[in-house]
């Protein structure tokens, strides 16, 4: 790898994004968005998108 490649991957910041429960705060599965329906505390959700760096 050159040390302009290295550079570049470097100063690329990455983010991830998440559906969390809003009561539980945890990270639903694709089946748990769709629904709108968190099955560890059995609330109805409404997805909150939380981004986190990579």
């Amino acid at each position: 790898m050159t040390s302009t490649l290295a550079t570049a991957v470097r100063q690329t910041k990455r983010q991830m994004t998440f559906h969390c429960c809003d009561a539980c705060e945890r990270v639903l599965s694709i089946e748990e968005i769709i629904e709108r329906h968190c099955e560890r505390c059995n609330a109805l959700t409404r997805p909150t998108e939380v981004r986190e760096a990579a």
